[in-house]
């Protein structure tokens, strides 16, 4: 199936926007938030609330957005993690899709500002999200939170991140921490798992959309530290041994994505091992089509549609 066209005029945009990656980052990371912001989910809806925190992470504090529907009914929440290639990327770039993901799914949702790379290198954006996800999951009451109903999530680096999280893949990098609480679910959006960024769809899809092999690559060496940490599996999740430790899941990947072969093959993985899997294919999407949906009614659909996944647990199946 072809790309929505508005993505395909949207991307032209952004992805010259993405190229200013060589640009000072300060400048760069200004210019995404703000096409975020105009060309992204509408932050408009009044049916959900949203307030500030600061969380306490050693010697530094970070930063997360709580997002809830007006329903006193709601009971479950995802601590959501925003993508950006761990380069760029914040509460704000990503604040009108988590209103829209919080009204659609009817879900509280906690966004996390996490620290950035190239500042803040492996494995220190795991470590924040770590902290940040105990730190939640202990205050769950305070929070108003049902701590057996909290999932973790997150769009490409932030899928990555979420993964590595909830499959307890950072002992190497992080010796010594543990999660409080296993999350209840896993809610992936064309996520990052293989940093080694050598699959046939970065050779078919590398250019000319939202992440082009560049700029991937570019994220990915201002991430890591060197090469050879693409090959640890608190890096690139897919590298995993046991897959069965990972928490029921829903996933989505997109057909014009240079990140697609890791994604299938992850959903591929996760089902081998026995897990819950609803998986969407977007065989009409580009990857960071939630940056493209305020101008393009199908790109919105499909938001509303992802959106909705993770309010319906029941439509997990192994």
């Amino acid at each position: 199936m072809k790309l929505i066209l508005g993505q395909r005029i949207l991307c032209a945009v952004m992805s010259m926007v993405v190229s200013l990656h060589k640009l000072p980052l300060a400048g760069f990371r200004k210019v995404f938030d703000l096409l975020n912001r105009l060309l992204g989910v509408a932050a408009s809806n009044k049916s959900v609330s949203s307030r500030d925190l600061m969380v306490p992470v050693g010697d530094h504090q970070v930063a997360i957005r709580i997002y809830r529907p007006a329903s006193s009914a709601v009971t479950r929440s995802l601590v959501f993690f925003h993508g950006g290639g761990y380069v760029i990327g914040s509460l704000d770039s990503h604040d009108g899709f988590c209103q829209r993901l919080a009204h659609k799914a009817q879900i509280n949702v906690i966004a996390v500002d996490y620290r950035l790379a190239p500042d803040c290198k492996f494995p220190g954006p795991l470590e924040d999200g770590l902290a940040v996800w105990n730190w939640v999951i202990d205050n769950a009451q305070s929070l108003q939170l049902d701590p057996q109903e909290i999932g973790i999530g997150g769009d490409s680096a932030g899928g990555n991140l979420a993964a590595v999280l909830s499959m307890q893949l950072f002992a190497e990098s992080l010796p010594g921490k543990t999660l409080s609480a296993v999350p209840a679910f896993q809610w992936l959006l064309y996520p990052m798992v293989d940093f080694r960024g050598q699959s046939a769809s970065y050779e078919k899809y590398g250019s000319g959309l939202l992440l082009s092999k560049p700029v991937a690559h570019f994220f990915r060496d201002s991430y890591l530290n060197n090469i050879a940490e693409a090959q640890q599996v608190s890096a690139s999740p897919l590298f995993a041994n046991d897959f069965s430790v990972a928490p029921d899941t829903i996933i989505v990947t997109a057909e014009y994505d240079v990140l697609r072969d890791e994604g299938l093959a992850f959903v591929d993985q996760l089902r081998r091992a026995g897990v819950a899997v609803s998986h969407l294919h977007l065989d009409d999407c580009t990857h960071g089509f939630i940056s493209l949906a305020k101008f393009s009614p199908k790109s919105r659909q499909r938001v509303d549609e992802i959106c909705a996944m993770v309010g319906r647990s029941s439509m997990l199946s192994s």
